[in-house]
């Protein structure tokens, strides 16, 4: 024999049991994990599954079995657990695994099974526990639904909804509600009966008054019935106003979204007492609302999901990890759609957005930028860019290799807007790039910095340089006097072959030898104003576009040159400088292109 006793203090007697209650123990012990078994196959197949079919029969055979050979079985219900016997037969693992919980939360404290129970009887027992238990439950109780199957072989004990009202109070303690009142009590409170008894199966009080039994839950208001009828008409009177207002409070808080809702939660959880435990299940919860937020385009939600994720503090939580997912192109293609259907206002929250995930912000950008195909869109994001990289512009070197040129452009007109020497370096490895377009605008983020510093960069861009770029990098040249640039454009201007260069780019050598020339080149340029002969028309046009570089140099010595010309015994000398002094202008004198930058159409991809 074994001594043996579940759920007993430490120091109850533990009496001996004889061999057949340890077997009837064993055989209970089996059939009640076989309806758990039961259970979870229903959830998990549908009714007509041959496998639910089958442990349903299993179950029946069982119980059946078990009937016949040691009688009725009594199963008591607590909270956690089921006994037969005094002895555990399922203790709840956790919330979700706790077969007790549906009986004992609706109120069955003891189930019978007699013999001679039927298959529908086993039947209608799981069918309740799967309703009450499913995510659709409605809202009849396990009570209800067993009471309206009519088991005949199966007894419940349970204690119905007023069963607190009914309990014995002692004459010692308060009773938590106004009991009857009214004369002398003659016959005091007694118990209707035990538990099972009467229709409702619970037990209820009664008390005496004068002869007449009143429910405990039934009380007198006394001399009261005036008050209470002019409170009742009081709140007849402001219902209507009462009604608009609750519903009015109704709609405005389910017109929430659910990331709102979990966001102002997790920011009430944060604000209290939490245990490291806490925050690392706010931890694996929040990032469920954060890429709702990122689908969604709920740029500033996701900002602040992501601030909640920084203050929990949490390992489960890895901004590194996000961080990959978010830059995948996917998710990046997403992003652009919302940002280029969307206003300025959600551009500027999804900038605010990125910062919070820290360095790979650029990244994230960059690629938003070089996908966007709406200008509007694409400023905003260089602009924001510029910000973050402004006092580390290598941050950008990498970018500077994308193999698509409209990205790098991008990326050049970034660093002209953070300006300084620390850009030289990005600019020289873009300045050998194939596109045109690229070193076009490598020219323009040069002229943005002070000619000492591109002054060697622009000059090693002329070798090889299409006629718009040469134009471009001269025009950069011209912004302020230089000796060195001058005796640079003298050189192009006596090669042999400067009547073979287009015509662009002689307009460009001659605007920028008159803007960075003084009177050191005056003599070379009388010797260009004079030399040829007197039949050559080429050398006409050339002679008169030396006369104008020679009069925009303004000096006193460049026009006694030009007085002095016009006294030439040469019509074409003679005329060339009197027309200088007269002050005429070349409308072919052209200005240089237009920089391109981040805000043109997205067409030039």
């Amino acid at each position: 024999m074994t001594k043996s006793s579940a759920h007993q203090g430490e120091d109850a007697p533990v009496r001996e049991r004889t061999a057949e209650e340890l077997a009837a123990i064993k055989s209970a012990t089996s059939w009640i994990n076989l309806l758990s078994r039961t259970l979870k196959t229903c959830r998990l197949y549908d009714g007509g599954n041959p496998t639910v079919a089958r442990f349903r029969d299993e179950l029946f055979a069982s119980l059946t079995h078990l009937t016949e050979e040691h009688g009725a079985l009594v199963f008591k219900i607590t909270s956690d657990d089921v006994l037969y016997d005094e002895t555990s037969m399922y203790p709840a693992k956790s919330r979700d695994d706790n077969l007790a919980l549906p009986f004992y939360r609706d109120g069955i404290h003891a189930l019978t099974f007699h013999p001679g129970v039927g298959r529908r009887e086993t039947d209608a027992v799981v069918d309740a526990l799967l309703r009450v238990t499913g995510q659709n439950a409605g809202e009849d109780d396990l009570v209800t639904l067993l009471w309206e199957a009519h088991l005949d072989h199966i007894e419940l004990e349970y204690v119905p909804a007023e069963g607190e009202l009914g309990m014995s109070v002692g004459a010692d303690v308060a009773s938590p509600v106004p009991w009857p009142q009214g004369g002398a009590t003659q016959g005091g409170a007694t118990e209707a009966g035990a538990s099972g008894e009467g229709d409702s199966g619970g037990m209820a009080m009664t008390a005496t008054d004068g002869g007449q039994t009143t429910r405990s839950d039934d009380w007198s208001t006394g001399n009261l019935t005036m008050e209470v009828e002019a409170a009742f008409a009081e709140l007849e009177a402001s219902m209507e106003g009462e009604s608009g207002r609750f519903i009015a409070e109704h709609d405005a808080e389910h017109a929430k979204s659910m990331v709102e809702c979990a966001l102002a939660i997790a920011n009430a959880c944060l604000a209290s007492n939490l245990q490291p435990g806490d925050r690392d299940e706010l931890a694996r919860f929040l990032p469920r609302a954060l890429r709702q937020c990122v689908t969604d385009g709920l740029w500033r939600r996701a900002g602040e999901t992501l601030a909640l994720l920084n203050r929990c503090g949490s390992r489960e939580w890895s901004a590194e990890t996000f961080a990959q997912e978010i830059l995948q192109p996917i998710s990046v293609t997403a992003a652009v759609e919302k940002l280029d259907q969307g206003d300025s206002q959600g551009v500027k929250e999804f900038v605010e957005f990125a910062r919070e995930l820290g360095d790979p912000a650029v990244d994230l950008l960059n690629l938003v930028l070089g996908e966007s195909k709406v200008r509007r869109t694409r400023r905003l994001l260089a602009e924001a860019v510029t910000d973050l990289c402004r006092q580390n512009p290598e941050r950008l070197a990498p970018w500077l290799s994308d193999p698509r040129w409209y990205v790098v452009r991008n990326i050049i007109h970034i660093l002209g807007w953070i300006g300084g020497p620390q850009i030289i370096g990005l600019l020289q490895t873009a300045a050998r790039h194939p596109e045109p377009k690229v070193r076009h605008e490598v020219v323009s983020a040069l002229g943005q910095l002070d000619l000492k510093l591109s002054r060697p960069l622009l000059i090693k861009m002329i070798d090889g340089a299409t006629p718009r770029l040469f134009s471009l990098i001269l025009h950069q040249l011209s912004s302020r006097r230089d000796s060195a640039t001058s005796r640079l454009l003298m050189g192009f201007l006596q090669d042999p072959k400067f009547e073979q260069r287009p015509i662009e780019e002689k307009r460009a050598i001659y605007s920028a030898l008159s803007a960075t020339g003084g009177d050191d080149i005056l003599p070379e340029l009388e010797a260009e104003l004079i030399k040829g002969n007197w039949f050559t028309r080429t050398q006409e046009t050339h002679r008169q576009a030396i006369a104008r570089c020679i009069a925009r140099l303004g000096t006193p010595a460049a026009k006694e040159m030009l007085e002095h010309g016009a006294q030439s015994k040469r019509a074409a000398v003679r005329r060339a400088c009197e027309e200088a002094l007269a002050g005429a202008h070349h409308a072919d004198d052209a200005p240089g292109p237009e920089p391109t930058n981040p805000d043109e159409d997205a067409s030039d991809e």
